[in-house]
């Protein structure tokens, strides 16, 4: 047992308790040593010894009798964790001739720990400084240090003539009466006439009288032959597509006329633009989304690429923490654990269908747990999964608070029985009925996720009929077969513990 700065420890006149909660104790001496859970206690006695206590059992704490405690008053400092280590969050408790490690299971407590322990042992006037320490002034210097300047002196004198010749600027030999202005247009003018002209050139064959400077590459050249002069092999690369074109060519066209052209439009928009009011130059505002409208848009956009969704999630996360399954012969997301990897939240949803990992395409269940635990993952791993590909979502609005969707539920689970014609589900587009995943018969819509939060497989009780009369008007509902959820739900109770892959 630590020893203890005061003598009355078992019997104080006053104690406090601030803080309480089991935490894991990490042991200096050899930290990979099994870590025992522990009560630990923070508490006060008398008003000024700080004390931290440890028992095996929270309910024993009452009798004051700890299994182990340490003195407080000589600490030098509290440092926490930046990186969890096996998800726990350390903290460590430096004193003058001992070091005391404890280990919280989220960041959250484990702040909480260190902010409380230094407020506290602050007021107390532990962990502070008991007074202010002033330090001796610097002593004057013998002698005094001169400036470099004499600030009553003038400024340099400015250079009596400018000079002629600027750097960087040639002279030209052309009188200024010949001088005249290049406009854009006559630039633009001369630069495409001789592109043509070498358009025109690049094909000629060369005569046998031609110097063999006409040999060297130039990039005069190699730039008309990248812009297609030869049309032929406009042809060849047709596997080459444009990333925007947004118009009609402008290449046939004489440069003149390109020229004309481009004046008339530009003098056609300057007569418009001081004629008309500027409103009629703004482009028209863009209808007010709210949030749930711009989360289903988000979600639509995942479900109708074509190639699928990339997303990187830890390795630690994804081996045995996902439940994959076989289904229709693709291998889908049926669940993860929600509680010890609650991030997986924001990347999955029930009914994705996973395509490969690393880049390895995977084919079934055990081929993405192979893979996983491959060399091919490193600490994070890159998955492609199609988002949803036989799901649909809808966002509908309610006119008045408490509104009926006319959504009719199978006994109270989330399959859906009918929908109720000119009900607000219908006039938003949902229907009772879809094809089914094989394509070769009908069956009913299952609400999987209601306002972006996923439904218990399994239903729990009144689960999807408080969430559908929830408080707001806009509600966001999304639907798969029900063949799909029943493979998925078949297949979950093959995994080992399937509850915990269970969403709530």
């Amino acid at each position: 047992m630590a020893q203890q700065n005061r003598q009355p420890f078992e019997n104080p006149m006053f104690r406090e308790i601030h803080k309480n909660t089991w935490l894991k104790k990490i042991s200096p001496s050899n930290p990979k040593k099994k870590r025992e859970r522990l009560w630990v206690v923070f508490c006060i006695h008398d008003d000024t010894d700080a004390y931290l206590e440890t028992y095996s059992d929270n309910k024993v704490a009452v009798f004051h009798k700890p299994e182990w405690f340490v003195s407080l008053n000589n600490i030098q400092h509290i440092s926490s964790t930046i990186c969890a280590h096996e998800q726990e969050y350390e903290f460590v408790i430096t004193l003058a001739a001992d070091v005391v490690r404890l280990a919280a299971p989220t960041w959250e407590q484990m702040m909480d720990w260190v902010d409380g322990l230094k407020s506290k042992l602050s007021e107390l006037r532990i962990l502070s400084p008991k007074e202010n320490v002033y330090t001796k002034l610097p002593d004057k210097p013998l002698v005094p240090l001169l400036p470099t300047r004499d600030p009553t002196s003038p400024l340099p004198p400015t250079p009596p003539v400018p000079p002629e010749i600027l750097p960087g600027i040639e002279q030209s030999n052309i009188e200024p009466s010949e001088r005249e202005p290049i406009t854009y247009q006559r630039r633009r003018s001369e630069s495409q006439s001789s592109t043509v002209s070498r358009r025109n050139n690049i094909n000629e064959p060369q005569s046998a009288g031609t110097s063999n400077s006409n040999n060297v590459f130039t990039f005069e050249a190699f730039n008309c032959t990248l812009e297609g002069a030869n049309p032929s092999s406009s042809t060849t690369n047709t596997h080459y597509e444009h990333l925007f074109q947004p118009g009609p060519s402008n290449r046939n066209i004489e440069p003149r006329q390109l020229i004309r052209t481009e004046l008339n439009t530009t003098n056609r928009l300057l007569e418009r633009s001081t004629s008309c009011s500027p409103r009629m130059l703004q482009p028209a505002p863009q209808p007010y989304k709210t949030l749930r409208e711009q989360q289903v848009l988000m979600l639509e956009k995942e479900m109708n690429h074509p190639t699928g969704v990339r997303i990187q999630l830890r390795k630690k996360d994804c081996i045995s923490s996902i439940g994959f399954v076989d289904a229709f012969d693709a291998v889908w997301i049926c669940g993860w654990k929600q509680k010890e990897h609650p991030m997986l939240y924001n990347a999955l949803h029930i009914g994705d269908r996973l395509l490969n990992i690393e880049g390895i395409t995977v084919k079934s269940a055990e081929d993405a747990h192979r893979i996983l635990q491959s060399h091919y993952c490193g600490l994070f791993v890159n998955l492609i999964i199609r988002r949803l590909p036989y799901g649909k979502v809808f966002v509908i609005h309610r006119e008045t608070e408490g509104q009926a969707l006319g959504i009719i539920q199978t006994n109270n689970t989330a399959v859906i029985e009918a929908i109720q014609p000119d009900s607000l589900a219908a006039r938003h587009g949902l229907t009772s009925k879809t094809k089914s995943c094989d394509g070769l018969s009908f069956t009913n819509w299952v609400l999987t996720e209601i306002n972006g939060r996923p439904l218990n497989l399994f239903f729990k009780k009144n689960q999807v009929r408080d969430r559908l009369n929830s408080v707001g008007r806009d509600i966001s509902v999304l639907v798969q077969p029900l063949d799909l959820i029943k493979q998925l739900k078949k297949q979950m109770k093959s995994l080992k513990n399937y509850k915990d892959y269970i969403l709530q």
